[in-house]
């Protein structure tokens, strides 16, 4: 599938059937290659619910994405936002039951040629939102470190992974093979030490944790396969704070799609700047490629936070990650049903304030909000707040058409 790209063309069109049920439907015309492999820039006009997409303000995503399909690198896309990006909702027990897995974040790396959804970042603030993490995503063993989750810690995507002096580990298994392992920790004085191993094997890498405050990556590589990754907490008495693990082959240079999701979370939990691991410098330090920013909008409209408040925190969060060179596409979330959440009006209040500010800082926006109809639908939503399983496939959808063609136009 390496070269292939959906192009603008493609069409995701939603209508309501004679029971108020939704429905998508896609059509897709596949670009070729030229001779040296690289896919050829499409620039195709986007559908409407797209927004300031001008062909030319993805540019960090356009060369990431060039690269990856000619197999040069891979290319980072970080989905962030509140639970609605981490999955919530997903399935029946909506904070258990593998839901991760259904994320629209998980359903986009599917769509993308390849595409990995091998990471895991905190815990998505699931412990602090009364879920199951180990339960939530199956691929983390549940006999691993507890989860440290004081919300007012600010960590990115909620709670941290916490080594205490134990024999236990914290395991993880990714679903494809991989060769390479990048631990994202805590450094800070008096912190303690962890190795690294696949399989219960020898030890791969050993990290020291201690040290002036920063969020440190350790990479380890093994063997290629399927494997389950092992971090243990060495036999000293001092603790130490995992943030993520992201594992990939590296033979095969993928997408790699985050799921940065946090429960909860609202505009103010991503401007947080106090230490190192908390959100805004962390999001920043992992370096994606592209971020698209839901901005814990619904929290927003419900907790009734002033739009000039969401604004701040919004244009915070844009200007951090463009001066690392990341490119952003804001997106709206589902609407929520009224009467138990915002009305609708006061919803629609929030997303023509997103929607303004794209056009005020020239990034694209994709009006989710306005493509499910501007009205909650129980066809596609778990309750009255979260999608379930097909309407986070709707927003993977929706996303996809905007990242596979990062030259492709709005027509507004």
């Amino acid at each position: 599938m390496r070269g292939e790209a959906i192009d603008a063309a493609t069409r995701v069109h939603c209508r309501r059937g004679s029971a108020g049920s939704l429905y998508a439907t896609f059509e897709a015309d596949w670009s070729t290659e030229s001779a040296y492999g690289e896919v050829l820039p499409l620039g195709n006009p986007l559908p409407s619910g797209f927004y300031n997409f001008t062909g030319s303000n993805l540019p960090n995503w356009q060369k990431a994405s060039a690269a990856q399909q000619r197999g040069d690198a891979n290319a980072i896309i970080g989905c962030l936002g509140d639970s609605t990006v981490a999955g919530q909702g997903a399935a029946s027990n909506e904070l258990a039951s593998n839901a991760k897995s259904k994320s629209w974040p998980t359903q986009l790396a599917r769509l993308t040629p390849n595409g990995s959804w091998s990471s895991v970042w905190g815990d998505n603030n699931v412990s602090a939102a009364a879920g199951d993490l180990h339960a939530f995503d199956a691929r983390l063993h549940r006999a691993g470190w507890p989860i440290s989750n004081m919300r007012a810690s600010g960590t990115l995507c909620g709670g941290s992974f916490h080594g205490l002096p134990s024999a236990v580990s914290q395991s993880f298994t990714p679903t494809n093979p991989i060769d390479t392992i990048e631990v994202w920790y805590a450094r800070s004085p008096g912190r303690g030490r962890f190795t690294i191993d696949v399989d219960g094997g020898p030890t791969l890498a050993a990290v020291d944790c201690a040290g002036a405050d920063a969020l440190m990556k350790a990479t380890a590589t093994c063997t290629p396969g399927h494997h389950t990754i092992n971090l243990r907490k060495t036999t000293d008495s001092n603790d130490v704070y995992l943030t993520g693990l992201r594992c990939f082959n590296s033979a095969i240079k993928e997408v790699s799609v985050y799921n940065l999701g946090g429960c909860r979370w609202g505009s103010a939990d991503f401007v947080v700047d106090s230490h190192p691991w908390n959100t805004l410098p962390a999001v920043t330090a992992i370096a994606p490629n592209l971020v698209i920013f839901q901005a814990g909008i619904i929290n927003d409209w419900d907790g009734h936070v002033p739009l000039s408040t969401v604004t701040s925190n919004m244009t915070t969060v844009i200007n951090a990650l463009k001066s690392v060179n990341c490119d952003v596409i804001l997106m709206s979330g589902a609407p929520s049903e009224a009467g138990v959440y915002a009305s609708y009006p006061t919803q629609a209040a929030y997303v023509a304030n997103m929607k303004s500010l794209a056009y005020a800082a020239n990034v694209p926006f994709i009006d989710i909000w306005g493509l499910f109809g501007g009205t909650w639908s129980a066809a596609a939503m778990n309750d009255s707040l979260h999608p379930n399983q097909t309407g986070y496939a709707l927003i993977a959808g929706y996303a996809g058409i905007a990242i596979l063609d990062p030259s492709a136009r709005s027509l507004s």
